[in-house]
């Protein structure tokens, strides 16, 4: 597993480069490792979440609440739901030749996105950038996951252009309608 090559590998594949897959490990194996970017995503989102709750005690008074145990099972659902929404789009559309690949190249690619804003999330947290640069950049890093499934159904589920924003709009759909239940759920 090189996590160097995955990167290159996700940016290629959401880029114009053809020879993306000489990057990843497109087998059997080579999935189930994906599913590993899934997990390594989860502290990510947890950097984010702290981040968030941290502002949220400022701006109430209140001390800051953590509530783990949903948002372990909140964030699984949501890291599970792209592979649902994928396996059944697949279906649908008959790209099932393609599958392996997207879930693939789409698990590593979200990856590097939530990595980039536990970072962004770990420099509000110390105190380096301000509230309203990392909700801004938080918004870009979740609107360009968007971005990143309709690129990846267009270029290697193979998706027309149409069929592709299609697909990207389900599954962002799908992973926030997942989200904000369990917000509504943690809230009440």
């Amino acid at each position: 597993m090189n996590l160097w090559n995955y990167l290159i590998g996700s940016l290629g594949a959401l880029g114009r480069r053809g020879d993306w897959p000489g990057y990843f490990d497109l087998s059997r194996k080579g999935l189930k490792l994906s599913f590993l970017a899934l997990l390594l995503s989860v502290p990510c989102y947890y950097v984010c979440a702290i981040a968030i709750q941290q502002q949220s005690a400022s701006l109430s008074g209140n001390p800051p609440v953590y509530p783990t145990t949903p948002f372990f099972l909140i964030l699984g659902l949501y890291a599970l739901m792209f592979v649902v929404c994928a396996y059944i789009l697949s279906i649908v559309f008959d790209r099932m030749d393609s599958f392996r690949a997207w879930v693939i190249t789409r698990h590593w690619s979200v990856f590097y996105a939530a990595l980039l804003a536990a970072i962004f999330s770990g420099l509000f947290i110390v105190g380096v950038v301000p509230f309203v640069l990392l909700y801004g950049g938080l918004m870009i890093i979740y609107l360009g996951t968007l971005a990143i499934d309709i690129r990846l159904a267009q270029k290697i589920a193979g998706f027309e252009w149409g069929a592709a924003i299609l697909a990207g709009c389900i599954i962002t759909a799908m992973s926030l309608t997942i989200l904000l239940i369990g917000v509504a759920q943690i809230g009440a």
